[in-house]
């Protein structure tokens, strides 16, 4: 004859939430690439506008670039 024993056991659960953050953190990258490529973009216009007053005008810049290129300055 077979003897088999029935026991009982208390199984606790948890359920634990997949949260994607590989797509927050790409949101995250991009502001911090749009913030820093905006900065660098205000940067270039100040000193392109600190270049104009330096040499006298757009015509003037024009020119001296020209003459640091060519080598006739």
């Amino acid at each position: 004859m077979n003897n088999t024993d029935v026991t009982k056991q208390n199984v606790k659960t948890t359920v634990h939430e997949a949260v994607n953050t590989d797509s927050e953190l790409y949101k995250v990258g991009a502001v911090v690439t749009a913030a820093f490529a905006g900065g660098i973009g205000v940067w270039a216009v100040v000193c392109l506008s600190s270049a104009f007053v330096s040499a006298g005008g757009p015509v003037a810049l024009a020119k001296s670039l020209f003459g640091a290129v060519t080598g006739s300055m």
